[in-house]
């Protein structure tokens, strides 16, 4: 196996996530709002990780609060999504949790830049 990394390439106009993500991170490196790529990208994760927290949890919110529909398999489509959302947002939660643990790690000169 060689040492070559190759980029995702971008579908139709929009960048990679990766390509999103870094570019996030080189701005953060460029104000100087962290010391090293390494913690730049972790910031950028983590505020991208956020951003997308935000969304599920509104869209929880507004599950929950949907009247009933009168139409029984509309009523347990809307349950299930507002469960299968909730098993998201635990799962947001904890790559959260482990990218924060990333970042005070990369802050703190712990991890490889």
């Amino acid at each position: 196996m060689t040492g070559t990394v190759v980029p995702l390439q971008p579908r139709g106009d929009r960048a990679s996530a990766l390509t999103r993500i870094d570019v996030a991170a080189i701005e953060r490196l460029a104000e100087g709002r962290a010391a090293t790529l390494s913690a730049a990208r972790l910031d950028a994760i983590l505020a991208h990780l956020n951003g997308h927290r935000a969304d599920l949890v509104a869209v929880i919110a507004e599950l929950r609060t949907r009247p009933s529909s009168g139409d029984a398999r509309v009523d347990a489509l809307n349950a299930t999504l507002s469960v299968e959302a909730s098993k998201g947002l635990a799962q947001i939660d904890l790559f959260i949790g482990q990218a924060e643990i990333c970042a005070g790690a990369a802050r703190s000169g712990d991890l490889p830049t």
